[in-house]
């Protein structure tokens, strides 16, 4: 299940990955830069070119928001994902649904 890491741009998205990849993805709690890598953003090319070539286009990439969360959530592990999108939906495309989402942290500047 996914766990967004919500925000509009500039208002410390990678300061709570920065905090949250030093507590869950270091042995000894300490951060370096490569532990951001470990919270990917949604949505981004890796996880819609199985779908399409052209992922510039937010209509098209639209219709495959739901089965791409659906791959990610394959590996039945907590996926914390960072994105600047809405909680909206395009052409009645949702951004996201309750069988994707455990949860969110939205952070407000």
């Amino acid at each position: 299940m996914i766990i967004w890491i919500a925000s509009y741009p500039k208002s410390g998205n990678t300061w709570v990955r920065s905090l949250l990849s030093a507590y869950l993805y270091s042995s000894d709690g300490i951060f370096n830069f490569d532990l951001l890598n470990n919270i990917p953003q949604f949505p981004s090319k890796k996880y819609f070119e199985f779908f399409l070539k052209d992922i510039t286009d937010l209509h098209k990439i639209s219709n495959y928001w739901i089965v791409a969360q659906d791959r990610i959530n394959l590996n039945d592990q907590i996926n914390l994902l960072k994105t600047h999108n809405t909680l909206c939906s395009i052409n009645n495309n949702p951004f996201t649904n309750k069988f994707n989402t455990k949860g969110a942290i939205y952070i407000v500047r």
